[in-house]
């Protein structure tokens, strides 16, 4: 029987297929490096992205325009990089939402200074702001004109209104209880805009209860806040939180007293059911803490018998329904 080819590894002589298997494990082990340490650059330097890395070759994505350049630097600076790919985020949605005294808004800035601008553009003295802002991302349109956009429902008297603002587009619903309130918001809305299209679905008729809200883009804004900050996540084989996860619920529980009537499903993984239990009811404590109502919130488990080295069998996952 002919034996395969052999290739020099260390100074050992080793057959082929061995050498290939022993490659393909090294490679693993040196992108899972790679990985940490450019995550790890990125942080120290302040900026955010996606990052991907095969082989030698890293790619991050989802990086605000404005830092291409400076995280091009960061990563080839990284020992070990080999080519290195920055792609730069493209506008995403944001919501705002006006709920009583409550003000919800829910995006991606590029950076702490945008993000100061934003909370700064939608102060109010009467009410209560409540931000899931995630940095890294790029605003659709400038803190200004979101400032004036939501000044323009609050001046219509209008308690519960819900804008999202993506693609060029500002789309505004809300009920409200004459044609004379909705004429008052379409062009209050639509002057703030400042050219923008603007998509109305203002009904008129009885208020909807304070609280309602369109529950799939809250779902969408706190998914993107909590993925886009690490996740809910807990350390290998264990109940305590890796990262900011008792921070992240509860800006979590601050975004869903906005729909108090939202059922919650808390999807906890872990090596078996009942660590993923256990996972589950310590994120639900905190969401009832922050004043979730504990009727609404139900508990799924996905148990990873095959271990948790991949991080997402080691968080709790919130699906708003």
């Amino acid at each position: 029987m002919r034996l395969p080819h052999a290739v020099w590894i260390g100074g050992l002589l080793v057959p082929a297929l061995l050498a290939t298997t022993g490659v393909f494990v090294h490679g693993g082990g040196v992108e899972r490096t790679l990985h940490s340490e450019v995550r790890t650059a990125l942080g120290k330097a302040g900026y955010h992205g996606v990052v991907a890395v095969e082989g030698r070759s890293v790619v991050v994505s989802e990086v605000s325009p404005r830092s291409v350049d400076a995280v091009r630097a960061v990563v080839s600076d990284v020992n070990g990089v080999g080519d290195t790919d920055v792609r730069a985020a493209e506008p995403e949605q944001l919501l705002l939402a006006v709920r009583g005294a409550e003000i919800l808004v829910s995006g991606a800035v590029a950076d702490d200074a945008e993000r100061r601008a934003l909370l700064e553009a939608v102060r109010s003295d009467d009410h209560r702001v409540t931000a899931a802002l995630r940095l890294g991302g790029l605003l659709p349109i400038p803190p200004a004109v979101i400032g004036r956009v939501l000044s323009a429902a609050l001046s219509a008297k209008v308690s519960d209104v819900t804008t999202t603002v993506h693609n060029g587009q500002v789309v505004i619903a809300a009920r409200v209880p004459d044609e004379a309130r909705a004429t008052a918001v379409r062009d209050a809305v639509r002057q703030a805009a400042n050219g923008l299209q603007v998509t109305d679905r203002i009904e008129v008729g009885s208020s909807a209860a304070v609280g309602d809200l369109n529950v799939e883009a809250l779902h969408d804004s706190i998914s993107r806040l909590v993925n886009g900050n690490g996740a809910i996540r807990f350390v290998q084989g264990t109940t305590a939180y890796e990262g900011h996860g008792p921070v992240l619920i509860e800006r979590v529980g601050r975004m869903l007293l906005v729909a108090p009537r939202a059922s919650i499903t808390l999807v906890a993984h872990g090596t078996d059911q009942a660590m993923a239990t256990k996972r589950g009811e310590l994120v639900r404590d905190v969401l009832v803490g922050q004043g979730v109502a504990p009727a609404l919130i139900a508990i799924e488990t996905r148990p990873a018998p095959g271990g948790e080295y991949d991080p997402a069998t080691r968080q709790v996952d919130v699906v708003v329904r």
